[in-house]
């Protein structure tokens, strides 16, 4: 049987209310649009593509997997029937990357495979492209892009950001995050004056030859030419000079990017500082493998910490165009007990294989009791999820449980994961797993959330399908001998982590728990939506997994949730684009005064142009962009809750200004029942603020019928002589209306 079906856009706009246009901003031509409005697309030249706007992208309706099990039925005449239950958004893998600081390994990326994503010709303007997401999911905080079967639009509740929020577990990258989630100013440059460092420490020797030492400010790194020791450097873009001729001469030079438009100053424009916008609703994150580990795959070494901070960056051309091969720098990679004296050697035998760059102890490397406090210290209420974090797992865990749920409202549970590989095992721990501590904490939040009659949506970096590092906790170094506070890589949980947890058990705990209805997870920088069928018959759930902001094609997802009255429940899936123009400056324009949103509209431009990540790297599919049935999507899955009575509401209408003295009037008061059975014996508590003012105290209501309203008629009498204000208050339990008048 097949379980998809592509829902046209015409009967979209009629049947699903979807996202309706906006009046454009001045500077954006994608601000208020989802990809339901319209797409971004290549202008389909040969060479370097620039970007425009194309037809948008209908919703598909699935109810499983193509020739597999239903979880769930699209019945007709759902639309008018359905209910909210929840709308949040998901934001994921900015990977903000301090591309100056010297723990980059940019020298992996001409190697390929599995270095494609050491280094991006976009990373620069990640902040200012991240800004613009944030900027798009508050339009969207406020335009629901689906109505309830009444017409009505909630707002969002929350942003969930599901991890890779830094690149290098730095602590720079990881506050200019929180910075942009709250609305303060960012410096998304680094370094300071080397003066005081140089000759003080292993990797700021006496004698280095820092660039830009009097300018700090100014960029630094692998994309400026001038930076670079001889031979001239080809493979990395530099917007200043994108096709330089090689000196010496070189007829194998390896150029990726001559094709590349120039815009001269943009990699100092980038530095600056500015003030994002900060997001209107409540922003969570929670912790992905390039969060808790050295680029994503290697705990925090001592060496790792002092390279970050110090002078020494490593970096290396392809062969081809540098004479030099990388095995010496990636043998730092590999070796977890490389020391700083070590990396001082091979500068001291060839110092070309560095360049030196300002220190800044900023740049520091963060323990998972660093990164929380991070964001504890902001100002949400909640440390931005970690707030939530169970005090006995906390203790247990000696302060690194990254792991927490939260109910925001009735009826939903969500459940948020630590999936990084905390042992730290180079390209093998960039997937991810769960430790056993976790993995019962777990569980024991999925029977909370059945117990509790509750819909459960678990968060974290890595997919269940992603959930394949069997490397322990133990891997890294215990933290016996060090304040583990502040000590970065080694493991600081007491409890044993083995077995280690990964795919099949953690799918087998989610089929053992149907009211867990959906994964929501990124990591693979690519939208995908698969649906897990429970193979003993149950409904099972559906993993959604959402592209990254780092790599084409740059986008973002909202998520709303709906009780279709009718046995089933739908979560939409809409893909939506950051707020800069689709199209970039033109080429050649100087880059020293571009805003925010051009800086963000070339990041955009430049990440589908990208060799190794961007759009035609991948075939047929473009990178990134999954197929329409991973985009905007209707999922069905069978409610699992059980049937109840819950009463959502109690309001007295229509609202009396007036009543006169020595007179009885009758008010109106609506109890509705928004549960999925009737709601027997209710009890209705009637109070009056003014002494001379009666009204009965409790009324029963046998019956009220399941999503029905239940209408009561109460007498009030003011009593003669009465004077003033009367505020009468109906409840049930919780609920409450309140009618306010004066008495004449």
């Amino acid at each position: 049987m097949n379980r998809s079906r592509l829902f046209l856009i015409a009967v979209a706009c009629a049947a699903v209310g979807a996202t309706a246009g906006v009046a454009q901003a001045a500077d954006s031509d994608t601000f208020g649009l989802s990809t339901f409005d319209q797409q971004i697309v290549p202008d389909g030249a040969p060479g370097f593509n620039t970007l425009g706007i194309g037809p948008g992208d209908g919703y598909r309706i699935r109810e499983g997997a193509d020739g597999g099990p239903a979880l769930g039925a699209a019945e007709q005449g759902r639309a008018k029937r359905r209910t909210e239950l929840a709308y949040f958004g998901q934001l994921t893998d900015f990977q903000l990357a301090d591309e100056e600081s010297p723990a980059r390994v940019e020298f992996l990326d001409p190697l390929g495979g599995n270095f494609t994503g050491s280094w991006r010709p976009s990373e620069a303007l990640n902040p200012q492209e991240e800004d613009k997401m944030i900027r798009q999911f508050n339009y969207f905080a406020t335009n629901q892009p689906h109505r309830s079967g009444d017409g009505s639009r909630t707002k969002m509740d929350f942003v969930m950001n599901t991890g890779d929020v830094s690149d290098n577990n730095q602590y720079n990258e990881t506050l200019w995050n929180r910075q942009l989630i709250e609305g303060k100013k960012v410096d998304p440059g680094s370094g300071v004056n080397p003066d005081s460092y140089l000759g003080n420490s292993t990797l700021c020797p006496a004698g280095l030859e820092v660039e830009d030492a009097d300018n700090p400010a100014a960029y630094t790194g692998v994309q400026d030419r001038n930076d670079w020791p001889a031979p001239t450097m080809g493979y990395f873009y530099d917007p200043d000079q994108p096709d330089p001729t090689p000196v010496p001469p070189n007829p194998g030079f390896v150029n990726p990017f001559s094709g590349f438009p120039s815009y001269p100053n943009l990699m100092d424009r980038a530095q600056k500082p500015f003030t994002p916008v900060g997001l209107k609703v409540p922003g969570y994150v929670l912790f992905g493998n390039h969060d808790g580990l050295v680029q994503g795959n290697a705990w925090g070494n001592t060496a790792f910490d002092e390279l970050a901070q110090g002078c020494l960056k490593p970096i290396n051309d392809d062969e081809a165009n540098s004479g030099r091969p990388t095995a010496p720098l990636y043998t730092f990679v590999l070796d977890p007990n490389i020391t700083a004296q070590a990396m001082r050697d091979l500068w001291n035998t060839d110092p070309d294989y560095f360049l030196g760059v300002p220190p800044d102890p900023d740049r520091h490397l963060l323990s998972k009791q660093a990164y929380k406090k991070v964001f504890l210290k902001g100002s949400d209420p909640d440390g931005h999820g970690f707030g939530f974090v169970n005090d006995s797992e906390n203790s247990a865990s000696n302060g690194s449980a990254g792991y927490y749920s939260f109910v925001p409202q009735r009826g939903i549970r969500y459940i948020t994961l630590d999936t990084h590989s905390e042992g730290g095992k180079v390209l093998i721990s960039d997937e991810g797993n769960l430790d056993t501590p976790q993995f019962h904490w777990f569980e024991r939040q999925l029977q909370r959330s059945e117990d509790k009659n509750q819909i459960a949506i678990v968060f974290s970096h890595h997919a269940v399908a992603s959930l394949d590092a069997d490397v322990p906790d133990e891997n890294a170094p215990a933290c016996d001998s060090v304040d583990s506070a502040t000590t970065p890589g080694c493991d600081a949980d007491p409890r044993d982590s083995q077995p280690i947890i990964l795919e099949d058990d953690v799918t087998g705990l989610m089929h053992k728990y149907p009211n867990a209805i959906a994964w929501v997870a990124g990591h693979s920088h690519v939208n995908d939506v698969q649906a897990y069928a429970d193979p003993a018959g149950g409904t099972g759930f559906w993993s959604i997994r959402t592209a990254a902001v780092a790599d084409w094609p740059k986008q973002n997802r909202l998520i709303e949730i709906f009780d279709n009255r009718d046995g089933n429940i739908s979560l939409f899936g809409t893909v939506i684009d950051q707020a800069a123009p689709a199209g970039a400056p033109a080429p050649g324009s100087d880059a020293g005064n571009f805003n925010t949103g051009k800086l963000a509209a070339l990041s955009r431009t430049l990440g589908y142009n990208d060799n190794q990540k961007g759009a035609r790297a991948c075939s047929p599919v473009p990178c990134g962009e999954g197929t329409v049935e991973d985009r905007n999507v209707e999922l069905l899955v069978k409610d699992p809750r059980r049937p109840e009575a819950y009463v959502s509401s109690v309001k007295i209408k229509p609202k009396r200004k007036s009543m006169r003295a020595g007179r009885t009037v009758k008010l109106r008061v609506h109890v509705t029942n928004y549960g999925t059975t009737a709601a027997r014996k209710v009890k209705l508590k009637v109070s009056s603020s003014n002494k001379r003012v009666t009204v009965p105290k409790k009324v029963k209501i046998r019956k009220i019928a399941a999503n029905t309203t239940a209408t009561i008629t109460v007498k009030a009498r003011a009593r003669g002589g009465a004077r003033g204000k009367a505020r009468i208050v109906a409840r049930v339990g919780k609920r409450k209306g309140v009618d306010n008048f004066r008495i004449r």
